[in-house]
């Protein structure tokens, strides 16, 4: 279940001049950029420096006050959230947001909702073309969470499971969306080192598969392991842009958040 772009390598977003506000607080201020194709972009920063409120931003969650975000060609900061998820845009929460009421391979099917055609009362009826399409988001969430490594848990109950194995459930399903873009808000969070490590191994082979990732993290070891771009916002602004190396040796960077 690994999306692939559905163009060439390339930019994929773009933000032109993005801001926004909160009355008189401005929570990002005429921040600019763009990912590319098949990359894994970091954003970094101290807290407030805006770095979820972007990634709200491009999945639709909040609109900008000020500026452009393009998506695969189409200006998408005026459209609502649903839209922009069936373009391919998918956003993996901090606090996950599992359904401890369902099953693992209940909460993962959820995903399929911006694919699957059947509707209401289709599926009340148990209609013919509804089952038949139940009987695929089963086989295919079925398959994902597989593919990360937790077919053992599949009827389990997400308050069973470790942190670890809860962010995989999340994962599995924000993929089963079936993301060319899939956003992270600190995947990293609240795992061990082997847990770090098997993700960093799933994110390498998404984007080895052409998917386009942009993470917020706040460990600073993974994420100039597993970046190919960085961007350093501080107090809404960005502050500066690069390699994971170039990055790591930007004085204003080192004395603004990394420190010595």
């Amino acid at each position: 279940m690994i999306a692939v772009s559905r163009g060439g390598r390339g930019t994929l977003v773009e933000y032109r001049g993005v801001s926004v506000s909160y009355g008189e607080l401005l929570a990002v201020n005429d921040v600019s950029f763009s990912v590319e194709r098949g990359e894994i972009l970091c954003i970094i920063g101290p807290n407030g420096a805006g770095k979820t409120t972007l990634l709200r931003m491009t999945s639709g969650l909040l609109r900008p006050t000020g500026g452009e975000i393009w998506f695969d060609g189409l200006r998408v900061d005026r459209m609502p959230a649903h839209r922009i998820a069936a373009l391919g845009v998918t956003q993996l929460f901090q606090d996950i947001q599992l359904f401890d009421n369902m099953t693992v391979l209940d909460n993962v099917m959820t995903g399929a909702h911006v694919w699957t055609d059947a509707g209401l009362i289709d599926t009340s009826l148990r209609l013919a073309t509804a089952v038949d399409e139940e009987h695929r988001v089963r086989h295919a969430a079925v398959q994902q969470l597989s593919l990360l490594g937790l077919a053992g848990v599949l009827h389990e109950r997400p308050e069973a499971l470790s942190w670890g194995e809860r962010k995989l459930v999340g994962l599995a399903r924000a993929l089963l969306c079936r993301p060319t873009l899939l956003l992270l808000d600190e995947p990293y969070g609240g795992l061990d080192t082997e847990e770090i490590d098997r993700l960093t191994k799933i994110l390498a082979a998404l984007v080895s598969g052409g998917m386009t990732i942009l993470m917020v993290e706040h460990l600073m070891d993974v994420v100039m392991d597993v970046a190919d771009r960085v961007i350093v916002l501080h107090y809404g602004e960005k502050l500066a842009e690069g390699t994971p190396d170039t990055i790591r040796g930007d004085e204003r960077v080192i004395a603004t958040y990394l420190g010595d």
